[in-house]
């Protein structure tokens, strides 16, 4: 006995990975190891459908000479089946041809923004000239030095980015801050 459906071959997956990676709250749904209960709809905007659409788009063979499809002994696989999906819902997504190691992998890579990559972009002090820039001229404010950086100012915070302290990565930007003050 065998049931069967066509899997999505690598530009359909690739479609519903790019979707998929466009939405920070299914990368981060699906890096936690959980289905989101609305996947269906990935697959719906790029024009394919996770589960059949009808039973024509299943194959369903039976060695026993019973003339109705399904039979017992396919009807009782697709008990087991839905159980199977119950249990785990990645078990669906490798039905249609992607398993779940290979899609956490790639949501991986497009949540980092590449295997290869080390970096989460340029830093900060780089990009501050683009970083905000106002519908309008925002009026300047003369205001008085009180000394130091205010992110010197501030009381200590418990709170660390990528193992360094919050003060010591946001240093850089008030610094840079600063000097474009006092240039402007």
């Amino acid at each position: 006995m065998r049931i069967g459906i066509t899997a999505f071959g690598k530009a359909e997956w690739a479609a519903v990975e790019e979707a998929l990676a466009g939405n920070a709250w299914y990368v981060a749904t699906l890096l936690a190891g959980e289905m989101p209960a609305d996947i269906e709809d990935v697959f719906t905007a790029v024009g394919l459908s996770l589960f059949p659409r009808s039973a024509g788009e299943l194959s369903l063979d039976c060695s026993c000479p019973d003339w109705e499809v399904p039979c017992k002994h396919l009807a009782a696989v697709f008990y087991l089946l839905a159980e199977q999906f119950d249990e785990d819902p990645f078990r669906i997504l490798a039905w249609r041809g992607r398993e779940r190691e290979e899609l956490l992998g790639r949501m991986h890579s497009a949540d980092t923004g590449g295997p290869d990559e080390k970096s989460t972009g340029a830093p900060l002090t780089e990009v501050l000239d683009a970083f905000f820039v106002p519908p309008v001229p925002v009026p300047r404010r003369r205001t008085h030095a009180v000394g130091g950086l205010l992110v010197d100012q501030a009381p200590p915070v418990e709170v660390t980015v990528r193992s360094r302290p919050l003060a010591e990565v946001l240093r850089p930007a008030y610094e840079a801050m600063r000097a474009t003050e006092e240039r402007g």
